[in-house]
Order: C-alpha cells, then sequence, then structure tokens
C-alpha cells in the first residue's frame, strides 16, 4: 500500500510540474506580447484551465487513471488567430471565451448525438497536416519571443534568438534520446538557471528578457475576465470564422488523441461520454477566460508508465498546479521568455517530427503528399488558407475512395440465375440456351455522387448484344441521391439507343420520387399482362423484387422463342420427355393416375396436413407458399406445367410443409400413395421408371440450386 501510494505522489507531483510547465509556455504565447500584469493574469488563466481540465476529466472520465491539460493545439491556432487577425490585447481574453464555448458547444453535440466515432471516418493525412503545422505554430511562436519578426535579417543576427534554436535543439534530442518524464521540467529548471546566468552576465543581450513590473499575488491580481467591459460590438467584431474552424480542429485533435489513447492503452475509450465530460470542462474555462481543456495522451500514458492508479494523481496533480497559482508571484520576475520559447520550440520539434518526418514511413505517398501540402499552406498563408485546403482535399478523398467502391454486389444472367418458377424441360434447355440476353444486375451499399457515375459507365458497357433485357436490383441499397436518379436517366437514354429494356426492382420510395421528378417514366408491374416489351421500350418498368423481374423476363423470353407451346402438357407428353417410354409403357403408367381439377384461388395442398399423393401439372400455375401466421403467406416456389409437386411427402409418408394455391384454372393428375403400392405390387418395371423419374427431377432441382448459390456467394 505504501508503494502504491509513493507512485501515485510521484506520478501526481510529475503531471503537475509538467502541467506548469506547459502552462506557462502556453501563456507565454498567448500573452508574451502584453504587459507584465495580463502576463501574469494570463498566466494565472492558464494554470487555472489545467487545474479545471485535470479534475473535471480525470474525475468523470470513462476511464481512470486519465489526465488533461490545455490543449496545445488550441493554444497554436489562438495564437496564429491573434497574429493574422491583430485583435488588440483587451480582446484576447474575449477570443479565448468564445473559443472554449463554441468547442464546448461542439462537444456536447457530438456527444449527445453519439457521433464521437465520426474521428475514425476523417482523413488522417488531413489531420496529420494540421498537427504537423501546429508543430511549426508552437516553433515559430517560441522564436517570436525573441524575435517579433521572424522574416528579418535581425533574426540572424539575434543571439538570444540562436540560443533558443540551440537549446530547443537539444531539448528535443534529449527526449528522443533519453526519454521518460524528467526532460521537460528537469531541463526546463536548468534552462531557468542558464538564462538567468547569462543574462547577469550578457545585459546587452537580456534587456528584454524579463518583465518588468510590480508582481501581483494570485488573491490581489485580477485574472478573471473583466465582463463589464466586453460589448455586443466586440463580439460581433470577432472573427467567427476562425473561432468556428479553432473549435472544430480543437475537438478532431482531442478525438484524435482519445483514438490514440486508445492504441496505447490496449483499451476502447468511449468517445461520447469523453465529449461530454470534456464539454463540461470547457464551459467551466470558458466562463473563466481559459483556453480549450482536453484530455492529454502524453500526460495519461506517462501516468500509467510512471504506475499511478485511480484518481489520487490528477488530484495530486491540481494541488501542484494551484501551489503555483499561488506562489507564482514570487517566482516570475525571475523567468526568462527565451527559457519559455525554448519549451515552445521544443513542443514544435515534437509535433513536427511526429506527424511531418516520422509520418513519412506510417503513409503512402499520396497521403504524405497532402500532409506536407497543408503544412506548407499553414506557413506561407496561415491557418485559415489550410482549413480551406484541407476541406476540399477531405472531399476529393473521400470522392476519390468511394468511387472505387464496388457497389455491384452480383453480375450474371438468367442462365444460370433463374426465377422461382419451375417450368418444364424444354423452357428450361431454353433459357440455359438464351438466358445470355437477360442480365442482372443487383446493387449494394450507398449509391451517390462518388458512385453512381462510375456505376453508370460500367452499366453501360453490358448494354451490348445479346443483352435485351437489365434489371437493376436496390434490394441491398441502404441510401441514393439525386445523382443516382441522373445517372439511372442517363442509363435509361443508352438503353433506349441501344434497345435494351430497363427493368428496376425494391427501388426505394425516394429513389422513385427522384426518378420521377427528373423525367424517367416508370411503370409499375401490376400483372403479367400489363407489361409488355413494346410498353417498356420508352420507359423504365419498377417490380417489388429481382425474382419477379426474372420471371417476367424469362416469359418474355419464353414467348418470343420458338420453343414456346400452347402451356398444356399431357401426362403422356411429359413421361416421354422425361423417361423416353414406348407408347404401350406410357398407357400401362398413365393407368394409375387420376385427373384433378384446381379452381383459381383454391388451395388443394395445405401446410400441416398428411400428405398422401403427388400432382402433375398439365395445364395453369401453382403457386408454392409458406403459411407464416395471421394470414401471411410468402411465395416458395410457382409451379408451370409439366412439373410435379408433392413428391416429397409420398415418400416420407410426412406432413406438408407447405400450401399450394393455383393461381389460375388448373389441371392436373394425381397419384395417390395407395396408388403408387399398387404400381409397386403389380407393375414393378412401372415403378421403378417412375421412381427413376422422381429421382431425375430431384437431381435437376438440385443441380439447378447448387448452380444459384454458386451464382450468389461466389
Amino acid at each position: 500500500m505504501f508503494t502504491s501510494a509513493m507512485r501515485n505522489l510521484s506520478s501526481g507531483i510529475m503531471l503537475g510540474l509538467i502541467g506548469t510547465v506547459l502552462s506557462l509556455s502556453f501563456a507565454s504565447l498567448l500573452f508574451g506580447g502584453s504587459s507584465y500584469g495580463q502576463f501574469q493574469a494570463g498566466i494565472t488563466t492558464l494554470l487555472i484551465t489545467a487545474v479545471i481540465a485535470t479534475l473535471v476529466i480525470g474525475l468523470f472520465s470513462s476511464r481512470k487513471g486519465m489526465s488533461a491539460i490545455p490543449l496545445p493545439s488550441a493554444v497554436a491556432m489562438t495564437a496564429a488567430l491573434i497574429a493574422e487577425q491583430s485583435i488588440e490585447q483587451q480582446d484576447i481574453r474575449l477570443v479565448l471565451i468564445c473559443g472554449s464555448l463554441l468547442s464546448a458547444i461542439v462537444m456536447i453535440i457530438l456527444g449527445q448525438a453519439r457521433l464521437g466515432r465520426v474521428i475514425r471516418y476523417l482523413p488522417l493525412p488531413v489531420l496529420a497536416g494540421f498537427l504537423a503545422g501546429v508543430g511549426w505554430l508552437f516553433f515559430s511562436g517560441g522564436l517570436r519571443l525573441v524575435q517579433p519578426e521572424l522574416l528579418s535579417l535581425n533574426l540572424l543576427t539575434n543571439p538570444s534568438a540562436w540560443l533558443v534554436l540551440f537549446f530547443g535543439g537539444v531539448l528535443f534530442f534529449a527526449q528522443k534520446k533519453l526519454g521518460g518524464s524528467m526532460v521537460l521540467p528537469t531541463g526546463f529548471l536548468i534552462l531557468i538557471f542558464l538564462f538567468n546566468l547569462v543574462g547577469a552576465g550578457f545585459p546587452e543581450w537580456s534587456g528584454n528578457w524579463f518583465f518588468n513590473g510590480r508582481s501581483l499575488s494570485f488573491l490581489s491580481m485580477k485574472w478573471l475576465p473583466a465582463y463589464d467591459r466586453f460589448t455586443v460590438s466586440d463580439a460581433v467584431n470577432l472573427p467567427w470564422g476562425g473561432i468556428l474552424t479553432l473549435a472544430l480542429i480543437s475537438v478532431f485533435s482531442m478525438l484524435l488523441q482519445a483514438t490514440s489513447l486508445e492504441l496505447a492503452v490496449g483499451e476502447t475509450v468511449d468517445l461520447d461520454h469523453e465529449l461530454k465530460v470534456a464539454s463540461g470542462a470547457n464551459v467551466l474555462t470558458g466562463l473563466i477566460g481559459g483556453t480549450v481543456a482536453s484530455l492529454s495522451l502524453s500526460q495519461t500514458t506517462l501516468n500509467q508508465q510512471m504506475g499511478g492508479q485511480g484518481k489520487s494523481p490528477v488530484i495530486i496533480a491540481a494541488l501542484v498546479l494551484l501551489i503555483f497559482c499561488f506562489v507564482g508571484s514570487a517566482i516570475w520576475p525571475y523567468l526568462p521568455l527565451p527559457a519559455v520559447a525554448v519549451v515552445l520550440v521544443y513542443q514544435g520539434l515534437l509535433f513536427m517530427d511526429q506527424w511531418l518526418v516520422q509520418s513519412r514511413s506510417r503513409f503512402g505517398m499520396m497521403d504524405y503528399q497532402i500532409i506536407a501540402l497543408i503544412f506548407a499552406v499553414i506557413i506561407i498563408s496561415g491557418f485559415l488558407p489550410a482549413v480551406l485546403m484541407g476541406t476540399l482535399i477531405t472531399i476529393l478523398m473521400f470522392v476519390r475512395q468511394y468511387s472505387r467502391l464496388r457497389v455491384i454486389h452480383h453480375n450474371t444472367d438468367a442462365t444460370t440465375l433463374h426465377s422461382r418458377v419451375e417450368r418444364p424441360l424444354r423452357h428450361k434447355k431454353a433459357l440455359e440456351k438464351y438466358g445470355d440476353r437477360v442480365r442482372i444486375v443487383r446493387l449494394k451499399g450507398f449509391l451517390f455522387f462518388g458512385t453512381a457515375y462510375t456505376l453508370l459507365e460500367e452499366l453501360k458497357t453490358m448494354l451490348q448484344p445479346p443483352c435485351v433485357f437489365m434489371i437493376l436490383d436496390f434490394s441491398r441499397v441502404s441510401g441514393t441521391d439525386s445523382s443516382t436518379a441522373n445517372a439511372l436517366l442517363r442509363l435509361h437514354q443508352a438503353c433506349i439507343k441501344k434497345k435494351v429494356i430497363l427493368i428496376m426492382a425494391s427501388v426505394p420510395p425516394e429513389l422513385r420520387a427522384l426518378l420521377e421528378a427528373s423525367g424517367l417514366a416508370v411503370l409499375d408491374d401490376n400483372g403479367d399482362e400489363i407489361l409488355t416489351t413494346r410498353g417498356l421500350m420508352q420507359t423504365a418498368g419498377l417490380f417489388d423484387n429481382w425474382d419477379r423481374a426474372l420471371e417476367w423476363c424469362e416469359n418474355e423470353l419464353l414467348g418470343r422463342l420458338p420453343t414456346t407451346e400452347s402451356g398444356e402438357y399431357t401426362l403422356e407428353s411429359v413421361l416421354k420427355e422425361r423417361l423416353d417410354l414406348l407408347p404401350y409403357e406410357v398407357v400401362h403408367l398413365v393407368r394409375y393416375f387420376e385427373p384433378v381439377q384446381a379452381k383459381a384461388g383454391e388451395t388443394f395442398i395445405r401446410q400441416g396436413d398428411k400428405a398422401d399423393s403427388l400432382y402433375l401439372i398439365t395445364k395453369g400455375k401453382i403457386d408454392i407458399q409458406l403459411e407464416l401466421g395471421e394470414d401471411k403467406r410468402q411465395r416458395l416456389k410457382t409451379m408451370m406445367p409439366g412439373t410435379i409437386i408433392g413428391e416429397m411427402g409420398v415418400y416420407t409418408g410426412g406432413i406438408r410443409t407447405a400450401s399450394a394455391t393455383a393461381v389460375v384454372d388448373t389441371q392436373l393428375m394425381r397419384l395417390t400413395a395407395k396408388s403408387l403400392q399398387d404400381m409397386e405390387s403389380h407393375n414393378q418395371l412401372m415403378a421403378v421408371r417412375l421412381h427413376r423419374f422422381v429421382v431425375m427431377l430431384l437431381t435437376q432441382r438440385l443441380t439447378d440450386s447448387n448452380k444459384v448459390l454458386e451464382e450468389l456467394f461466389d
């Protein structure tokens, strides 16, 4: 227990010291050009921001041991915004208030809407480019503390700037080489000592290293915002575009740290909960005029590495930060700006190393070029133009990646994929021979401007002979937009030129409305007699599902082939076709069957009844249906003349597993189980012939099913 307490104590102290150093450097970046009184108030505000962030996020986070600090990227972007927009010193606190509160609003909206996972869908190269740019903002901001004009010869002749660059590089390489948590606080203390020593020895260098003025205690200084001095016009005149950009990028930066933390600790972080907690922290920091607060990847992993457990380390860290708030007035007069500038340069080098140098091996060439481009735009033009560039790149990447997605789930023709209609043998052979005239394309996913036109070009290549019918199935499509409707209109125009009939199945209602609004005429399937090939030459057909659409195409295809007959099949003709029987053998076999009539709509086989006969259809049409209860039925198959139903029940002696209903007036030949027994007793040769016929029928059905499965799941 003592060991655990010591680990928590050491971890908390280290977190507090690092938070203090970062708060000092951030305050210098934001308020370094202000008076000493404003600078003191700025340091106190940043320290209080760190206290609030540490306590709120550390105590209420979804994961124990979570640590937080003022968000570095938010500080860097705020400083850049202040410099680019030439914001007056008295308005800096107003910018901080608006940035923090707007960030809190964005966080709570995303958290309540459970959109924390949105970070997983944003292009990482764009975010990496922004974070590399944040590194430059820290680097350049640190140099500006000692040399306000970077693009001048004074930078080359300024010894302070060279000292900052040298020690910033030393601190950076020490961190890279040694690692650990002691490099930053130890190095900062050494830098304070060295710069005080150098300042005393070379007063001509150090004239602007230290602030001059009266130090104020925590209780006597006015570090809270002067709300009574802010006016409505002050708020209206703020650069709201930049503040909104600051808020959005701050939120995404925080989410990126959270997802990186998942990889570091090997645990899932509840992003929505973290957004809600961070929003509460930012409401508080915003009200005191502080910057955006966020969980910290480096601080949290440091706490884990030092063995910190539970909430004790964050409470200790907050106490350390509070101590510096109270005793800081005695320390700040001895705080040399170059030492703080070194920390900023060090922070900038860390960001640029992680997101610009090391990312070269983690990203492909094109992705890395995007990172480098955004980084260059931030250096040349500033952060806001880079945001516009990043937004454009994000859209282009989105379109480019999604346009490569395959939205065709299945592409085949009627030679292998058949409707749920069992047809006579001669019709099956005809469809196998001429089925390539029917092209079936089953779509999937989201169809929008990024995929619709790629799909259009691919479908156009299929409109070549012998294609006569094209079926588009939308049953697996999750969504569409107006670009999809426009692409389908152009596809229909291409179909008319190629004399191909376009048929669509399972079309979503919203897509149908868009099609009709775009001028594409459509006809609904209201029965086989309504839709004709002539009627669909200038319009598109709509069917409830691809099976019905394919059935209609098969019927139309068979209707124009010479193999189609009247639809009447005698028992003799079927037996001769299937079994190649001699005339006298057919006569002997036929006498065991009896004719049966079924009126349209009559259910002559009911699900659950005992099976005692099989039927051969000679004229009409039968639907095999599954009873789902409450008068609901699902069609399993449609049986045409020349096919047999009910054969399995006769052989197994079980119960019917589905119902059979006549679609139209139908003529059948029935063979009862008793007649089959008589045949087996008195005419064994005929019984063997019949059994062979049933086996051949079942084999053919199994073969057809296997072909369909192979086609669908290939």
